[in-house]
């Protein structure tokens, strides 16, 4: 039967987003009640459950370079959440070696560990991933991969160790009155909040019905699992090939691969981030796996459509909804930065100085004014530059 009750902070969405911002509200221990609502967290059905988890540090946003940073030092501390495998950006190409060489400089220059590297040496690190006849190679030691729902289903046991509950069901509404949230409507009755955090996600347009363009647009993305393979007695750094829009990776018993070398599809998500799967994936990923080493034997045991959220900048949306007081939003935001862009809006919430650069580039209002329509088309022409952004600082 559905029931009315009253909560401080109504957060929608448990993936690793809310769940990290939920941990870091309840560390504050002011007896403020915490409510993360999600429709299943024994199976988070959104990006989080999905994701392949690389975690490169360094963006072109300094901005996202220093959530990827703090995202990083909140991992580490996760059991069995983070593994420092290094990351490799290979060049095929003059231009890629040129491309690299601001990469690496600029990486230095904000602090990060970096090395370009011999094609043959990028090889040796990453035999199976990496053939030798490469030009030559970024090497980041401090990157690595995450575990998403390791990650997640820790800040859950640790906010719910703080005293913040874990509730299931289905949100339908977003409710205000007199210019601020009142609250959400859910599956299960209506829950009272005078601050309201929207993390959904892949599905966070159709909560955000505000008074600004949320432009949050879910796209179609192929990914593949290769066959099983015995354990290696080394851990291969995950690659990138910037020049080919492709990833690679080994997941421990088996490798991944994901490209975005096809046209931007633009999605609309059901039930899971996983959507059905496109004919024209099939060349996309054939063509990928023509850069990795015959030897390697590199076929699909298992190939999906992962949706994930593109923007008009390549930028998350986290903070504040202006005119409507108590409202936020954390959307936009993938895992590599997620600890980081929870932990700055906890610090918002928490009514704390936050740095101005990072709240004016991550600002949800910042296309107030603009055609959604217009929005939409951005956000996918981004999809095949999914690494250079456009922030505004």
């Amino acid at each position: 039967m559905a029931t009315s009750q009253a909560s401080d902070i109504v957060i929608i969405g448990g993936g690793i987003a809310g769940s990290a911002l939920a941990y870091f509200v309840s560390e504050a221990r002011d007896g403020k009640k915490v409510t993360v609502i999600d429709r299943a967290f024994s199976r988070l059905n959104g990006s989080t459950g999905y994701a392949p988890g690389f975690v490169g540090q360094f963006n072109k946003s300094g901005v996202l370079t220093r959530l990827a940073v703090d995202s990083v030092k909140e991992y580490l501390k996760v059991p069995g959440g983070f593994d420092v495998v290094g990351g490799l950006e290979v060049a095929t190409s003059s231009a890629g070696v040129e491309n690299l060489k601001w990469r690496h400089t600029t990486a230095r220059e904000r602090g990060l560990e970096a090395e370009i590297i011999s094609g043959r040496d990028a090889a040796k690190l990453a035999p199976d991933l990496v053939k030798e006849d490469n030009i030559s190679a970024l090497h980041f030691p401090g990157d690595g991969t995450a575990n998403p729902t390791t990650i997640a289903a820790f800040f859950q046991s640790e906010a719910r160790a703080g005293g913040v509950e874990l509730l299931e069901a289905d949100v339908t509404e977003i409710c205000r009155e007199d210019g601020r949230v009142s609250g959400v409507r859910t599956s299960v009755g209506f829950i009272q909040a005078q601050t309201v955090v929207l993390a959904t996600g892949i599905w966070a347009k159709s909560l955000a019905d505000f008074d600004i363009p949320i432009p949050v647009i879910p796209v179609a993305h192929p990914y593949m699992y290769g066959n099983y393979h015995e354990a290696k007695p080394y851990k291969s750094p995950f690659v990138r090939y910037p020049e080919h829009h492709v990833y690679v990776r080994d997941h421990g018993s088996f490798f991944g691969l994901g490209s975005y070398d096809h046209k931007p599809l633009a999605e609309q998500p059901k039930g899971s981030a996983i959507g059905d799967w496109f004919e024209e994936f099939d060349g996309t990923l054939d063509r990928a796996l023509r850069l990795i080493p015959e030897k390697t034997k590199l076929v699909p045991r298992e190939k999906f459509n992962g949706i994930f959220s593109m923007t008009p900048d390549n930028m998350p949306l986290v903070g504040e909804i202006p005119n409507v007081k108590g409202l936020y939003v954390a959307a936009g935001v993938w895992v590599t930065h997620a600890a980081g862009s929870a932990r700055f809006l906890a610090s918002m919430l928490k009514g704390e100085t936050v740095d101005v650069t990072v709240r004016k580039a991550l600002d949800p209002a910042r296309f107030q004014g603009r055609e959604m329509g217009s929005l939409v088309r951005e956000s996918l022409n981004c999809y095949n530059s999914i690494y250079s952004t456009y922030e505004n600082s």
